[in-house]
């Protein structure tokens, strides 16, 4: 039984608490700057504070800051390369700075444990003995080390350098490189790492060999999934209503959104007008779009649209996240000022003007809706497609195997509408057969069959089918072994290239990774 002196206790446990927080607060100066308590406690709980942090990586707060930073480094590369800086651009140059800074955080841990950091010597041996392009155009920018034609002049350089006669100019362009040659070079030391330690043998060298260079031909009995007809497939209520509790969690959750009404002052048409009569017109538009604004919030919306003689363009719900351009029309751009104003204000309020691709966009907040679970009778199209895909599979696995397939192959097919015998179809055994595309499993156990030699029921990307090998190249030992050097190096630099990328790839999966990007922006 719940006591008053037990609910007493538990207050005092709770005050305590609460002062804790707040003392710790006032210590480091949070209150005092205008935090919130709540958010000082949920920080201590692990939470993320998102007026300081875009995220987190495994313990690491990343900071807003950091995050804008390298969104900008990116945003200056895209702007290098001629392109128009849009809000999709934007967006795009935030996915790629967050994957940076994913990265870089990996990367950095790594190269801390394998204590492979770049010291103040390597920098100076690698500038000295190597200077990259990049660096030297910089000098001669300055006007150093460069003769007549523009030529950068190595030994003159390379002698300033021993003899400590650099002039005061390079001072700054020195620590800009020494900075990123501390990063660069540890990540080569790194990515040297990996690659080092892959490793093929006589084996893989030969398969690749027999794959590429073997070519056969075969004579196939097929049946295409997507050929079978929908009516030959039953599926049940219960099936839909399985696979729709089955997946509802993952595929049918619909996130928490915001209705939000529009209206859409579309650009103006500039054909055939002046540039001073465009001025005038788009000044003119900017004034109804912020008039109309305004008037909206002092009296509604609706009274807006009345008074202006004017009709809603359309009604839609945005979400936080960035996939589906968050509710927005594709046609309007990224609108992430839109989202926010959506989420961060009361339903009722109207926003100020928002520059679209297709003119300048007003919104009204209808309603909040909480995340919520698309309902069966709406999901049942989608998921009844997808159980009929799985079960023309099935059915096309089962026709397959009730086949005598040691029948004569001519009879099976004509006995049978959608089996269909594909003869003569050559390839290397490594490489994609007409009609039943590439298998791996085909690759596989071809090299260990016999001219005339039958399969097992396989399966490629759109058919389940049986060959028989017809023809097959003989392997030339003289052949394989005066390409065996070029072709081992080929392969070991293949299995190189693929094995950093395969680790770093693998500790992101890995990673404890929170983006709140989408909270922020």
């Amino acid at each position: 039984m719940l006591s008053m002196s037990k609910l007493r206790d538990r207050q005092k446990g709770l005050l305590w608490t609460l002062l804790f927080f707040f003392i710790a607060s006032m210590t480091v100066g949070g209150l005092v700057g205008g935090a919130n308590i709540m958010d000082v406690i949920k920080s201590a709980f692990g939470g993320i504070d998102t007026r300081l942090y875009v995220g987190r990586i495994d313990d690491e707060n990343i900071p807003i800051s950091y995050y804008l930073n390298e969104r900008q480094n990116q945003i200056n590369r895209f702007r290098q390369q001629g392109r128009s800086i849009d809000g999709r651009t934007i967006q795009n140059a935030g996915d790629f700075a967050w994957n940076t800074i994913v990265e870089r955080k990996i990367k950095d841990e790594k190269i801390k444990e394998f204590n492979i950091e770049v010291q103040s010597d390597e920098i100076y041996d690698f500038l000295l003995l190597t200077p990259p392009l990049a660096f030297q155009n910089n000098l001669k920018d300055l006007g150093l080390y460069k003769d007549e034609e523009g030529n950068f002049i190595l030994e003159d350089y390379q002698s300033a350098v021993q003899n400590g006669s650099l002039p005061d100019t390079t001072n700054q362009l020195l620590i800009l490189w020494e900075r990123y040659l501390k990063t660069y070079l540890a990540d080569r030391k790194l990515q040297n790492i990996y690659n080092n330690s892959t490793s093929i043998n006589d084996e893989e060298v030969k398969l690749d060999y027999l794959q590429n260079n073997i070519n056969c031909k075969i004579d196939a009995l097929s049946i295409e999934f997507n050929s079978i007809d929908n009516d030959l497939i039953e599926i049940s209520d219960e099936e839909i209503s399985n696979k729709y509790n089955i997946d509802k969690e993952e595929k049918y959750k619909l996130e928490e959104s915001v209705t939000v009404q529009y209206i859409l002052f579309e650009n103006i048409d500039q054909s055939g007008l002046d540039s001073t009569a465009i001025v005038e017109k788009q000044d003119s538009l900017l004034q109804l779009a912020i008039d109309f604004s305004s008037d909206a919030e002092i009296m509604s919306f609706k009274e807006s649209l009345e008074e202006y003689n004017l009709q809603v363009t359309d009604t839609i719900d945005v979400t936080e996240s960035f996939t589906n351009n968050s509710g927005i029309p594709f046609n309007m751009g990224v609108l992430r000022s839109a989202v926010r104003f959506a989420f961060d204000n009361n339903i009722g309020q109207t926003s100020e003007p928002f520059n679209s691709n297709n003119g300048l966009a007003i919104f009204n907040i209808l309603n909040k809706n909480s995340s919520s679970y698309k309902s069966l009778e709406e999901s049942k199209a989608q998921i009844k497609r997808s159980l009929i895909r799985d079960k023309k599979k099935e059915f096309a696995l089962s026709t397959l195997k009730n086949v005598n397939l040691n029948d004569d192959w001519d009879s099976i097919s004509k006995n049978n509408d959608l089996i269909s015998l594909n003869q003569d179809l050559s390839s290397n055994i490594g490489g994609s057969f007409q009609t039943i595309g590439r298998s791996n499993e085909l690759s596989a156990i071809i090299l260990e069959m016999n001219i005339n030699d039958q399969s097992h029921i396989l399966e490629s990307s759109s058919h389940y089918f049986v060959f028989k090998l017809k023809e097959i190249d003989t392997f030339d030992e003289a052949a394989y072994n005066d390409l065996y050097d070029s072709l081992k190096t080929q392969v070991l630099n293949r299995a190189r290239n693929q094995s950093f990328n395969s680790w770093l790839n693998n500790e992101k999966k890995n990673a404890d990774i929170k983006d709140l990007r989408f909270k922020i922006f």
